[in-house]
């Protein structure tokens, strides 16, 4: 079943999902490590502890909870799915860095977490070409122009439990409205977006979750 696009519902809905989520986390120190990845810098307690005048006992407790990867030095590598290494289906490139992402809307919410413009890569699941989406202060554009972004809206439970297989799977860019019909039909029902919705509903995740 495929729904029309409801950017204002799916947004609501999403940043509420992330919220929940990532709630019994640090979040100051989760935004402060994004931030940190996406200015290329090797992330761990000292750094996010001076840079961000916060006590590094506060982060490396932080840091020390199952959703971060940290290497033998101690440095971030992977966090909540954003990775400096290993294959994910979205990329995030910035003048700085970049960063293996494994889902098409938080490729979008990091995107907003930093200063400038930064592109998003990944393929169409169907066709394999290549998508291209630019993203800046004030909105996305994308090439191809009219490309499709499908989510979805899992229960806020099945979200927290599995995040993966009730949501970020399903996140995905298509090249047309044909082959997000074709990549969703055995997908729960699915919100089809423009490259300029998802920019929207990424801005209110970002709100929800840093503001």
């Amino acid at each position: 079943m495929i729904k029309a696009s409801e950017p204002s519902h799916i947004g609501d809905h999403t940043a509420r999902l992330f919220a929940e989520r990532w709630s019994h986390h640090n979040r100051p120190v989760l935004r402060h490590t994004l931030t940190s990845m996406i200015e290329g810098r090797a992330v761990n307690a000292r750094l996010l502890s001076t840079k961000y005048s916060t006590p590094v006992s506060e982060v490396s407790a932080a840091l020390a909870t199952d959703r971060y990867d940290l290497n033998g030095s101690g440095e971030v590598v992977d966090v909540f799915g954003v990775s400096i290494a290993g294959q994910r289906p979205f990329k995030l490139i910035t003048q700085e860095s970049t960063l293996n992402i494994c889902c098409g809307l938080v490729s979008m919410m990091m995107s907003q977490l930093a200063p400038g413009q930064h592109t998003v890569l990944t393929d169409d699941p169907v066709s394999k070409r290549p998508i291209k989406v630019i993203s800046g202060p004030s909105g996305a554009s994308s090439d191809p122009n009219d490309i499709v972004v499908t989510l979805v809206a899992p229960p806020i439970e099945d979200f927290c439990t599995d995040p993966w297989n009730s949501f970020c799977k399903y996140a995905k860019f298509y090249e047309s409205s044909e082959n997000a019909n074709l990549g969703s039909r055995n997908a729960p029902p699915t919100t089809h977006l423009s490259v300029h919705e998802l920019f929207q509903v990424a801005r209110l995740m970002s709100v929800e979750l840093w503001n």
